[in-house]
């Protein structure tokens, strides 16, 4: 899960407990002032078990569950649990014509601030479920007030997974715009920054290796001086194209920014990143217009758990400027000298 993506979760807890717990805080001062009421004691009780799980548990298990696989199974937990904890008060409070009852829209407008359209459709259904119940054990039943409360969380259920819906295809329109370089279709840097963590976690984890490779257009400026910007987004483009068929479908492709790439090669040592490299140049080569279109390459490789992504694009880079320093069209890879294992290292350039 991205960092944006956590802290929204994390907020969304933040407003649950202070929402739920203004809830449960309402239901204290509801049973204070009407003592004559039935079983006060124990909706008292309810109203501070209520509090409390905010308060403590709910907050603390859900922010700790942030983007981890449990964190949906929490989140859907927490809204049906809110149902039964209103639905037991309502019930004892004279059911479907306590004022409590009301409270059971509540956790559907809840679940469509951010769960999925399908899990508040699930919701919904049984906040309905629950509110049949609640009708059925109410003494004295009054089926005109269940229908009129089974109604009212129906339409409020209808309501937010329409907005669950619409939201959801909003934001996957957003994600996708954030994370794919409008002009070349690769990954933006945000994007593979993420991807890189991510395979640096796994490389941690795993004991695997991975190699990067940094890429550059040599002579982008002189093709927009002489030709205009939009012969040099055309040289971008067909850049992007070629690493693209390079990649393998576990490997990812992203713009760094400017004429600037970068190739993320899975489970790739140095050796096959140097083969990955030397087809990228011939690849470019073989396309029309190839003396428009030079690329320098810069090559590192994960060291191990030590590493980190940083450190492997910094490596990167200063191997891609040793490649530039070297005549350009080539790639250079990133290497300790044999002598110098204590001091930083120096790239060795390697033409392709």
């Amino acid at each position: 899960m991205s960092n944006s993506l956590a802290d929204f979760w994390r907020s969304y807890v933040r407003i649950g407990v202070v929402t739920y717990s203004m809830g449960a805080l309402v239901t204290l001062g509801y049973a204070l002032a009407t003592p004559d009421g039935p079983q006060r004691t124990v909706l008292l009780l309810i109203g501070g078990l209520s509090l409390a799980a905010s308060l403590g548990p709910f907050r603390l298990i859900g922010l700790r569950l942030v983007g981890t696989r449990w964190s949906r199974l929490f989140f859907t937990s927490w809204a049906g649990s809110t149902f039964v904890f209103i639905a037991v008060g309502a019930v004892l409070d004279g059911g479907v014509r306590s004022p409590l009852a009301y409270f059971l829209v509540l956790p559907m407008l809840f679940a469509g601030l951010a769960y999925s359209a399908g899990t508040v459709s699930l919701l919904a259904g049984f906040g309905l479920l629950t509110t049949l119940v609640v009708g059925a054990l109410t003494p004295d039943p009054s089926w005109s007030k269940t229908v009129f409360l089974s109604v009212s969380v129906l339409i409020a259920g209808v309501i937010t997974a329409a907005a669950a819906l619409n939201r959801d295809r909003l934001m996957n329109q957003l994600l996708e715009a954030a994370s794919v370089d409008a002009l070349t279709g690769c990954l933006s840097r945000r994007a593979f920054q993420e991807r890189l963590d991510n395979e640096s976690r796994l490389a941690r984890r795993d004991g695997t290796v991975f190699s990067l490779v940094v890429a550059d257009l040599d002579n982008l400026k002189e093709l927009n001086d002489a030709n205009g910007h939009d012969s040099g987004d055309q040289a971008l483009r067909l850049f992007a194209t070629v690493l693209a068929e390079v990649a393998r479908e576990s490997d990812a492709v992203g713009r760094l920014g400017g004429d600037e790439f970068a190739l993320l090669l899975h489970g790739t040592d140095q050796e096959d990143a140097l083969a990955a490299a030397s087809r990228f140049n011939q690849a470019l080569r073989s396309v029309r217009g190839r003396d428009t279109v030079t690329a320098s390459l810069g090559i590192s490789t994960w060291q191990g758990a030590d590493d980190d992504p940083d450190a492997i694009l910094r490596r990167a880079d200063e191997a891609l400027y040793t490649a530039k320093r070297s005549g350009r069209d080539q790639a250079a890879l990133w290497e300790a000298s044999r002598t110098e294992r204590e001091d930083p290292l120096r790239p060795a350039a390697i033409p392709t």
